[in-house]
């Protein structure tokens, strides 16, 4: 199962000789795992700006409801992300990767199929979000639990800021071709795209090679409510886990609404062609591949708790410039305010996802994971319901100003915590939650 001294399991010995030789893509694991994110990344891309698209184009959707549709994708952390932690603790984190991505491969398919027989609804669109939704929570649990079975400790910087390289990228190409798309082929023409990209994805989890994961047996596990009140104890120790978790959810609130609003707030009160918003999106999501090319850099000269107050502290303001934006050379601003946005917020998600990874034992993962989703995931509606409100009470621009105030504002309050003075989060708790024999296997 793992080597006993070190608790390493056999494939990361082996791959770590490889990685010597030509950093984590040499090895064929990680490739493959790679391979099928990236692919899926920009299938998802495609897909976040095609739904709003389908919405606004093909059913002609009200804006509170274009913005409901942003929001149910989070909705399921919020109703069943808890107890969904527990499950993925206890299932086999490899199938539920699986199911996951053929679940989402067939709904995606089924929108278009819909769209061209005239039934496709906004309650129908609204559902294949809320089931795709589902199954990207789960894979998001399974994942942040699986990849430390695949990458060793000291690769994880490595590993996140490469996965995180590739979704930036794709986030790069993604928006822009989902706008093409819904100029030359219809919004429903991208959905299919995606679909096959889940397949793609499938393909190359079926393809890995390892060892079996590490499972306690049925009558060994403890109770659904001791597992959830362990994951969610992890955020007493330290002093800053729940500072972080507090802030991270009400900077959702603010992003959420305020992407909730943009593609209507382009296409609609500027009057910007959907090839256009595409393409401004796409010149955007460069600043989140910037983010993951500097983070490793970054943290190695500033450390990881300077890089992540920081980033969040000196970006957060430009959030300010894409209400401040109109049409013609206004649009500029737009760019540069999501650039700067976007690259703070993937080198912060990197720093994060890092030190979780570290930080919590792989049996908890898929427990604190899932506490953390549910709160930061369950502000989503707070914050696509509040855009709603401000755009239908005073108009879409001035909806967009509150919203993103707010979130300029939020990171200020990392600066009253202990975070203020740490150069790097800890790789331990300084008191670590104690648990049954059977837990700590």
């Amino acid at each position: 199962m793992g080597n006993s001294e070190t608790g390493i399991p056999p494939q990361h010995i082996t791959e770590a000789k490889k990685r010597r030789l030509g950093g984590l893509l040499r090895t064929r694991n990680f490739r493959l795992l790679w391979a099928g994110e990236s692919v899926s990344a920009l299938g998802s891309a495609i897909t976040t700006v095609a739904v709003p698209f389908v919405a606004v184009t093909t059913l002609h959707a009200s804006t509170g409801e274009v913005a409901m549709l942003t929001a149910a994708s989070w909705v399921p952390w919020f109703l069943i992300g808890l107890p969904a932690g527990t499950w993925v603790d206890r299932w086999p984190r490899r199938r539920i990767l699986l199911a996951a991505d053929l679940v989402s491969a067939v709904v995606l398919a089924a929108i278009p199929v819909a769209a061209w027989t005239d039934v496709l609804t906004v309650p129908m669109l609204l559902a294949a979000v809320l089931i795709i939704g589902t199954s990207s929570m789960f894979f998001t649990l399974a994942f942040n639990g699986y990849l430390p079975h695949l990458v060793a400790p000291d690769d994880r910087m490595e590993g996140n800021a490469r996965l995180q390289t590739s979704a930036s990228a794709a986030q790069i190409a993604g928006p822009g071709l989902g706008g093409l798309l819904t100029e030359v082929a219809g919004a429903v023409g991208g959905l299919l795209i995606d679909a096959v990209t889940f397949i793609v994805s499938a393909a190359c989890l079926l393809g890995l090679r390892t060892t079996p994961e590490p499972r306690a047996a049925a009558g060994e596990r403890p109770s659904m409510v001791r597992q959830l009140s362990e994951g969610l104890g992890y955020f007493k120790y330290g002093e800053f886990m729940l500072p972080m978790l507090i802030v991270a959810a009400m900077i959702n609130i603010g992003m959420l609404g305020v992407f909730s609003l943009r593609i209507v707030f382009l296409v609609r009160a500027e009057g910007v062609a959907p090839g256009t918003v595409g393409a401004l999106i796409s010149l955007a999501s460069l600043g989140g591949l910037l983010g993951a090319a500097l983070a490793s850099r970054v943290v190695a000269r500033f450390g990881s708790a300077r890089t992540y107050v920081g980033v969040n502290v000196v970006t957060a303001p430009f959030m300010l410039l894409l209400p401040a934006s109109g049409p013609g050379w206004q649009l500029a601003l737009f760019t540069v305010g999501s650039f700067v946005v976007m690259a703070g917020g993937t080198m912060s998600g990197i720093v994060t996802a890092t030190f979780r990874v570290n930080y919590i034992p792989a049996h908890l993962l898929g427990r604190v994971t899932a506490a953390s989703r549910f709160v930061i995931s369950g502000t989503v509606p707070l914050g696509a319901a509040a855009a709603d409100v401000l755009a239908t009470a005073f108009g879409i621009g001035a909806a967009m100003w509150v919203l993103a105030i707010f979130f300029a504002v939020t990171p200020l309050l990392m600066l009253a915590t202990s975070m203020r003075s740490m150069r790097d989060f800890p790789a331990l708790p300084s008191q670590p939650p104690v648990y049954s024999r059977d837990d700590r296997r």
